[in-house]
């Protein structure tokens, strides 16, 4: 009820405000635009205004502007923008005629000029902006706009991001910088650290942020006092819109079709009748009057019978043609100042969308110790999945900005968003530990995240100069993942070698239900000042600031079986080889038949809390062509974890541990400008990576795909890096860039994904390695090709060369190989092809990714003397082309047409491991054997957009 009621509060905001309705009276038509006087570049948001009326307007991303009604006679039209000085320019306006082409030119102010912090209240939303602002940056950095994004079909930050040098993205929805995985990245939203959705690794879920939210994504690639330190990859900081341009209202509508997934039947599990809102209200928690834990040995005969029939029992399977993706999505913009000069800002935006996934045909396989006297491999798993899944989510977003006088700027934001999964997984084939068998397993998984973020941000200029300012956050997020009542039904049968499958005679295993829930509060607030301060005859910038952060979480899973020990052997024997929607009918299900008992491992369950506080002080040294910015940040961390170790469901022993760090952190950022156009940046800073709650808790989960358990390590250290940075930078034209740099890293006790050998299934976990090391070169470049005569192309292409070492400790017994790290590409290759005419209103783009080949899956050492004949393989994704085509043409102000294809080509993804061996020779030998493959199809797409 909370979330429908949340829903509520945001509609009723929306049209509250689309209440405030503007009206004019008859009048002329003056239209031009408003450009930099010294760059030519457009400004984009200015405030144009016939003097001492109401009839006003603002500029958009062309810098264009509109003036409608005009009263007839001598007129002052009137141009302000934040940093720039006022313009006056007199029109004389006649009866029945209009004034067009009227070009405004704008200068900087000079004394603003001196201030980088006026930068904050400008647009970042245009590449143009975003360019400047990167070449005005003390740190080595990349990023995207949304004029760059709405030229995609990007739907989510995942995919936005991929478009950014160095970044792949893993699982859609994780993201990996400079080789390096999710663990090794932090993510804030609009100044504050975003909640985690994820119940088993350390990570921000990109699929949950909606890319028409998105104003800009920065990722800082070299450490700086003012950041947070708990990152070697890259500190992404997302933007997300405040600040309207002006008062409209945008209605888009997106359908459209997956080449695996409509032209095939669904097979899902019936939901509850909000899973179209994208989360269960009544159909799969648990039963009214569920004790803590369930002990069926102490509890009444009825009440076992009472509980075991409570349980949700719609177990039916329903196929059918799934309709077209559906996307909605709803802007509200409201751009007013009142008579006192205050300049506010409201945006709305809702977003809706109900799509389906289908995959089938899967190979999905687990490989022991390959056997060299066969020459072939050894399936411990050999089986093939269909997965059928149906996504729903839910957005909003309502941001407010108050700007005061010039000098004082509030904002008050909002973002929730909320995605619910039904998912159903079929998968048969042979499991070959302890002996060949024959099984099949289905999995119905209901998955629901939801994640608020608020804050409340205050910029204020200290004196009249504008030379100290002051900022500060205060910001809640909040972050909920519920699996309610996940159901895993195994079936297998007795084989050997040869036989056929279809004669097999299947029997139930087992019947399990899993309901697990997550919820995490981040409580922070934070201080920043900046001044300006003489120092002979530099002008030197001085930054200091205080941040601190509450986080708590609170993990609870519950596992159940069902239990036919009390039935006959006769009874056995037709139970156990019934559908599984007849083994749940309630005629079976009784006390003194089959019944419901609770096998949860009581350590599974933590709660924990972290405190976080920090501190820097830096100051920014300009010295004719160099640029030096160096400083100092301490951090405190505290994280307690609390969990139950008794095994008793009548019994409790709390246990808790607790992990302190206290680390001083320096950090230089060092540029040479040759001139205007180029630069040179060099970069030292240490960082660090603590590890995550679920990475030192005692919790155990079993994730079907993998087939295999994830478990924490208590032991696990924090890791400092070094960060080292080189980059060239030139910028031909405004609006382009090309690029050229190279980094370097050392990793102490880098954290690791393994697994461990549980006896017929793995368990991975986490552990620290001894060292690393990373290095790597990246180039961008965005450049307009008019010089070659291709008017309105442009061209973006990026790319990067990673190589990657991982060194374990070998004083124990095995001996554990050492490798590259996990996730990381040797290398990364972006471009993009971007046509734009605007006497048209039609803009294409051409977009290509691919990746080297990247560990995915860690494997095993065996051996004590570094015998890779005895060891399991690490596990790659190989590379994989994709193309995506995407082309929008406006029709006047009011209708854009967009449409476009998503994986053109179509490429398998495929998972390989590359086992080795000596032969009766002595010769090395390598052969390769696939984990797992798949067609993932292709995405067509079209959608409508109506602007008011």
């Amino acid at each position: 009820m909370y979330k429908s009621g949340l829903l509520a509060v945001v509609l009723g905001f929306v049209f509250s405000i689309h209440a405030l309705g503007i009206t004019a009276s008859a009048g002329s038509l003056i239209t031009g635009e408003v450009r930099d006087k010294k760059s030519g570049e457009a400004i984009i948001g200015a405030t144009v205004q016939i003097e001492n009326s109401s009839v006003a307007t603002a500029t958009d991303l062309d810098g264009k502007f509109s003036l409608k009604n005009i009263p007839i006679g001598k007129q002052t039209i009137v141009c302000r923008y934040l940093s720039y000085k006022t313009v006056r320019v007199p029109v004389n306006v006649k009866q029945g005629e209009s004034i067009a082409g009227l070009e405004i030119e704008m200068e900087e102010d000079g004394v603003a000029l001196n201030e980088v912090v006026v930068s904050t209240y400008r647009r970042n939303d245009t590449e143009m902006s975003l360019l400047e602002g990167m070449k005005a940056q003390v740190q080595v950095a990349s990023g995207i706009s949304s004029q760059q994004i709405a030229k995609t079909l990007d739907r989510d930050a995942s995919e936005v991001v991929k478009r950014v040098p160095g970044i792949s993205v893993i699982d859609d929805r994780f993201v990996v910088v400079r080789g390096l995985s999710q663990r090794y990245n932090n993510v804030w939203i609009n100044g504050n650290s975003s909640p985690s959705l994820e119940s088993d690794s350390r990570a921000f879920s990109f699929d949950m942020l909606p890319s028409s939210q998105i104003e800009n994504m920065i990722i800082y690639k070299s450490p700086a006092p003012e950041i947070p330190a708990d990152f070697a990859g890259g500190f992404i900081r997302i933007s997300t819109k405040s600040l309207p341009l002006r008062n409209s209202i945008q209605i888009g509508y997106t359908t459209g079709f997956n080449t695996n997934t409509q032209f095939v039947k669904t097979r899902l599990n019936p939901g509850s009748t909000t899973d179209w809102l994208g989360f269960d209200l009544n159909k799969r928690p648990l039963p009214n009057g569920m004790p803590s834990h369930m002990d069926v040995t102490g509890s009444d005969p009825a009440e076992v019978t009472r509980l075991t029939r409570s349980f949700n029992n719609d177990w039916r399977v329903k196929s059918y043609y799934p309709i077209p993706d559906q996307r909605l999505s709803l802007t509200i913009n409201r751009r007013f100042e009142t008579e006192g000069g205050t300049d506010i800002g409201m945006t709305t935006y809702i977003n809706y969308s109900n799509t389906y996934k289908t995959i089938q045909d899967i190979t999905n396989a687990r490989f022991g110790i390959y056997s060299s006297d066969a020459d072939k491999p050894v399936y411990l798993n050999d089986y093939v999945d269909n997965q059928y899944s149906n996504d729903v989510r839910l957005g909003a977003m309502h941001n407010w900005a108050f700007v005061f006088d010039g000098k004082n700027k509030l904002e008050f934001r909002n973002l929730f968003n909320m995605l619910g999964k039904n998912r159903l997984t079929e998968r048969s084939g042979e499991r070959n530990v302890s002996g060949l068998t024959y099984r099949e397993e289905t999995e119905m998984l209901y998955q629901s995240r939801l994640s608020y973020l608020g804050q409340l941000t205050g910029n204020h200029f200290l004196d009249e100069k504008k030379l100290h300012s002051l900022a500060w956050n205060m910001g809640y997020s909040y972050a909920y993942r519920t699996e309610p009542d996940r159901r895993i039904v195994v079936n297998q049968a007795g084989m050997s070698d040869g036989v056929d499958v279809s004669q097999l005679k299947v029997g139930n295993e087992s019947i399990k239900r899993y309901f697990q829930s997550l919820s995490d509060h981040v409580f922070s607030g934070s201080v920043d000042y900046k001044g300006t301060v003489p120092m002979g005859e530099i002008l030197s910038t001085v930054k200091g600031g205080l941040i601190s952060e509450y986080r708590t979480r609170n993990y609870t899973p519950r596992e159940f079986i069902y239990r036919y020990e009390n039935l006959s052997l006769e009874e056995r024997a037709s139970y156990l080889y019934l559908p599984y929607e007849e083994m749940m009918s309630e005629d079976w299900l009784s006390v003194d038949k089959v019944f419901i008992d609770e096998i949860t491992d009581k350590k599974n369950a933590y709660e924990a809390y972290n405190i976080y506080g920090a501190g820097y002080g830096a100051m920014e040294l300009p010295m004719g062509k160099f640029n030096v910015y160096a400083g100092l940040r301490l951090e405190y961390n505290r994280l307690r974890m609390k969990w139950d170790k008794s095994q008793s469901a009548s019994q409790v022993l709390m246990t808790s541990r607790n992990y302190t760090d206290l680390d001083l952190l320096p950090s230089v950022n060092a540029t040479y400008n040759f001139d205007e156009r180029n630069l040179l940046r060099l970069a030292y800073g240490r960082s660090l990576n603590r590890a995550e709650f679920r990475e030192v808790s005692p919790a155990v989960y079993y994730d079907f795909d993998l087939f295999n358990e994830i478990g924490g390590n208590e032991n696990l250290k924090t890791c400092k890096i070094d960060n080292l940075d080189f980059r060239y930078e030139f910028y031909p034209q405004r609006g382009e860039v090309i690029s050229l740099g190279i980094f370097y890293k050392y990793f102490k006790n880098p954290i690791e994904w393994t697994f461990i050998d549980m006896g017929g299934s793995l368990r991975y976990n986490y552990e620290n390695a001894l060292s690393a090391q990373s290095f790597g070169a990246e180039i961008e470049i965005r450049k307009s090709l008019d010089f070659l005569g291709m008017r309105g192309l442009s061209l973006l292409l990026n790319a990067t060369l990673i190589k990657s070492r991982v060194r374990f400790d070998e004083s124990g017994i095995v001996k554990t190989e050492d490798r590259e790290m996990q996730g990381q590409s040797p290398y990364i290759v972006n471009a993009g092809l971007y046509y734009q005419n605007e006497k048209w209103g039609l803009m294409s783009s051409l977009l290509y990714n691919r990746l080297g080949k990247r560990i995915i899956g860690i494997g095993k050492s065996n051996s004590t003397t570094n015998d890779v004949s005895v060891n399991i393989p690490d596990t790659y994704e190989l590379p994989r082309n994709s193309l995506d085509f995407t082309v929008s043409k406006k029709f006047g102000k009011l209708v854009e047409l967009k449409a476009g294809v998503k994986d053109i080509i179509g490429e398998k993804v495929v998972y390989k491991q590359y086992p080795q061996f000596y032969d009766a020779e002595g010769k090395l030998q390598k052969r390769e054997q696939t984990t797992k493959s798949y067609k993932p199809g292709r995405s067509v797409s079209v959608g409508i957009t109506f602007s008011f």
